[in-house]
Order: C-alpha cells, then sequence, then structure tokens
C-alpha cells in the first residue's frame, strides 16, 4: 500500500471513529433538540384581526371584495411536486382581479442553493392578473380548485388591505422555510389572522401524517426526490403533528378551511347562526394526472433487495478475485464509486447537522448508515484494483465499522432516542456493508498469499 492511501485511509478512520464514538458516547446528542432558532411568523399564534380601517374601500354599505383561496395541485418539477395556494381579491368597486402569491421565487438566483442551505433562501409575495395565473397553472395540467370564504365585509376588507400592504417592496420578502413558513402557511396564517383565530383552533386536531409522511407520499411519484427527503430528514419530522403543522401542504389546507366555522356576527353585521368559513368550493380545472397517494408508500421489501444485491455483488466479485484480476479491478472500481457517494452524503448529513439552520436536517441517524469515513474509498478503491494488500486491509476495516455504526443506529432505534422513521434506509444498508466487509476480507486473504 503506498503512503497516500495509507494516510488517507489513517485520517478517515480515525477521524469517523472519533465522530461516531463521541455521538455513541452522548445519548444526549440524539435525545435534545438542536440549536435554539427563533420560530418562523407561522409557526406562532396569530394576533387577533385588526379593526376595518376606515374609508379603505368605502362606506360599509358599499361592495366588498370577494375573498377566495385558490388551490394548485401539483406538477412535475420537483419544485412544483407539493402543490401551491395563493389568495384571490376581486373588488367590485373598481374592478381588480388579481392573485396574492406568496411563492415567487428567482430560480435563477445565482446563490440559490446555498442560500437554501444556509436559511437565506429569499421569497416574496406578489400579485397577478387571475385570468393569466390561472391559464398558467392549467398550461402545466395542475388541478385548480377555488374555495370562497364567507368572511364579513370588514374582514374582506381588512384582509384585501392587509394583502395590499404586505405586497409593497419594503414589505414582501421572507426567509423561505420548507415546512415552517411557505406559501401554504402565508396563506393560512393571513386567513387567521382576520377571523380571531378560529382557524389555529381548528388546527389544533391531531393530524392524519407526520411531516416526513406528508413529504414522503407527496415525493414518491419522483424517486430521487423521494430518496432525497427519506435520507436528508431528521428525527424532528417524525414527531406528532397537528392540522396546524399540516398547512404547510396546500391540499391539506384547503381540508382544513372546510371544518372552520364563523361566529354568526357577519364580521360585525348583526348576529346569526354560526356559519362554515367556505361559503363555496369549486373544482374549476381538473388535471389530467393521478392524485396524490393518500399514504406514503411502504417500500421496505425494495430496501432490502436493493442492498441484499448490492452487498452479493461485492461479496461475489471479492471471492472471484483469487480467480481474476478483472473480478478484483471490478471489486475496487465499484468500492471506488459506491464509497464516494455513500461517504460523500454521509459527509453533508454532518454538515446538514452541525452548520446549516435546518433543525428537521438536526440529529440524523442516518449519518451512521451512510458513514462519512467511507470517503477514503475514492483513494482505496483504484489501489485495491492495483492490488495493494494494505488497501484492500483498509477497506475490510471501513466496511467493519460502517457495520458497527449500522447496529448502533439499530440500537438507537430499539431504544427509541428518538424515533426516527428509517428502516428501510438500514434494510439497505446493512447487507451492503455486511457483503463489503466479507468481499474485502476475501481480497485481502488472496492478496496475502500471493505475496
Amino acid at each position: 500500500m503506498t503512503a497516500r492511501p495509507r494516510r488517507a485511509t489513517s485520517a478517515a478512520v480515525v477521524a469517523g471513529g472519533v465522530a461516531l464514538a463521541a455521538l455513541a458516547a452522548s445519548p444526549a446528542a440524539w435525545s435534545t433538540p438542536g440549536p435554539a432558532l427563533p420560530l418562523p411568523p407561522s409557526a406562532t399564534p396569530p394576533p387577533p384581526p385588526a379593526p376595518a380601517v376606515a374609508g379603505v374601500t368605502g362606506a360599509d354599505d358599499a361592495p366588498a371584495p370577494l375573498v377566495q383561496v385558490v388551490t394548485f395541485g401539483p406538477g412535475d418539477h420537483p419544485f412544483t411536486r407539493f402543490g401551491h395556494d395563493a389568495i384571490r381579491i376581486l373588488d367590485p368597486r373598481t374592478g381588480a382581479d388579481v392573485v396574492y402569491n406568496f411563492g415567487t421565487f428567482d430560480i435563477r438566483a445565482p446563490h440559490m442553493i446555498s442560500d437554501f442551505l444556509k436559511g437565506r433562501l429569499r421569497y416574496w409575495l406578489s400579485r397577478g392578473p387571475t385570468g393569466r395565473v390561472l391559464a398558467d397553472y392549467e398550461h402545466e395540467n395542475r388541478s385548480i380548485v377555488i374555495q370562497t370564504l364567507a368572511l364579513g365585509r370588514a374582514q374582506r376588507r381588512e384582509l384585501a388591505r392587509r394583502l395590499a400592504e404586505n405586497a409593497l417592496p419594503a414589505n414582501r420578502d421572507y426567509r423561505y422555510d420548507y415546512f415552517h413558513d411557505n406559501c401554504s402557511t402565508r396563506v393560512r396564517d393571513a386567513i387567521d389572522g382576520v377571523i380571531g383565530g378560529r382557524l389555529h383552533a381548528v388546527g389544533r386536531q391531531p393530524g392524519t401524517e407526520t411531516l416526513r409522511a406528508h413529504a414522503m407520499r407527496m415525493a414518491a411519484d419522483n424517486v430521487p426526490l423521494y430518496l432525497a427527503l427519506l435520507i436528508v430528514l431528521g428525527p424532528s419530522t417524525d414527531q406528532p403533528l397537528d392540522r396546524w403543522g399540516e398547512g404547510f401542504l396546500p391540499e391539506m389546507l384547503q381540508a382544513t378551511l372546510r371544518d372552520v366555522r364563523l361566529e354568526g356576527d357577519g364580521g360585525g353585521e348583526g348576529r346569526g347562526p354560526d356559519r362554515p368559513l367556505v361559503q363555496e368550493e369549486k373544482t374549476i380545472f381538473a388535471a389530467r394526472r393521478p392524485p396524490p397517494r393518500a399514504a406514503p408508500p411502504r417500500w421496505e421489501p425494495a430496501f432490502l433487495v436493493v442492498g441484499a444485491a448490492l452487498g452479493l455483488m461485492l461479496l461475489g466479485l471479492g471471492m472471484a478475485a483469487a480467480r481474476s484480476v478483472a473480478a478484483r479491478v471490478a471489486f475496487g472500481g465499484v468500492v471506488a464509486l459506491l464509497g464516494t457517494i455513500i461517504g460523500g452524503v454521509g459527509t453533508f448529513l454532518l454538515y446538514a447537522w452541525f452548520i446549516t439552520p435546518h433543525t428537521d436536517a438536526h440529529r440524523n441517524q442516518n449519518v451512521l448508515l451512510f458513514a462519512p469515513f467511507a470517503l477514503a474509498a475514492l483513494v482505496l478503491g483504484p489501489a485495491v484494483a492495483a492490488g495493494s494488500r494494505g488497501a484492500a486491509r483498509a477497506v475490510w476495516v471501513i466496511a467493519c465499522a460502517a457495520v458497527a455504526s449500522t447496529a448502533l443506529a439499530c440500537a438507537l432505534k430499539a431504544l427509541g432516542l428518538p424515533q426516527q422513521s428509517n428502516a428501510s434506509l438500514i434494510l439497505a444498508l446493512a447487507p451492503f456493508w455486511c457483503g463489503l466487509a466479507v468481499g474485502a476480507r476475501a481480497v485481502v486473504r488472496h492478496l496475502s498469499e500471493r505475496s
């Protein structure tokens, strides 16, 4: 084994061992919350509605704007997989008919990815003519459902006023958060702000799924997005969720709006019986695509099959290396490729945990499955292909360490410190690491006998 692979292996194994030992020796690292961060505006109970401002839209008996929530179904692009919603304001006095959209961002921004990772991705509230907006979404084959809200005149005027003020250049920007402050939560908060928290009260009811489960069911038809979310999301997304939290999804907010009832005061226009918030709901365009899944897919058997197939391949190549140089070269190439990918993912998970402000990616136990020290395979794999016994032994050590860290992930799951839904990943990585360990041991024995 050359000096360069030996130094890379030593550094990788020592650093990885120290990191995993520290994590394993400190249960608090798994059970305590991440860094304390201020809650986004959408996570706090909304203030009571402000009184209607006299003179904003005319006298009390003047026509008030029509207020509708427009819910758009999922699209094809990963950015559109979770749907979208907006608020339509139609003012009969002026004829203005606009859609307020909290989901506007610049996909061509040069630092968009880095801004997202740093928690600085900028979204803003825009407004556009209703006809053009609806036509754009219909062109994208995305369903369009409109809910007309039975707000009183004063409430409708106040909501229109707040949206117009929020859309001013000085007020429109906000920092986007995938689950807690997005286009849907902003619509939710805007409506709740003019109905005295009645939406928030209904939102205290238990939800149907966790954040992870909702993400998995919505992303299941896009396998790369599904895998990315499954790997990156930490245990905080597996906690019980109420309907308020589920409002990050437009379709779930749409369902919650149906269950809200308003006091029968007509927004200050005299007492009467309670009435539903949603006065009318109408589908104006039905997309020609299957609806989102009602529950996340159960793909654990598929993950096990893939992991077992990779493990058996590595075991077979390692055993065949005694008879074929080509098998040894193939073994080294596969080790370099898969080790680099897995180690790179694990390194990113550590970065997301300790560097980024995204608490939903913190304390992620998948770092034990995607061993960061496997990055050393980038150097060791070619050395094994060239016949280095020391490199083969180093690969065996890395595989054994990864088997141990995978066992630790299983132990954490058994102890519930804390619970994280990653059984499918364990089923895939456990046989992979075991196959690599046995295959690498076979290569070591063959190269030792040859020398």
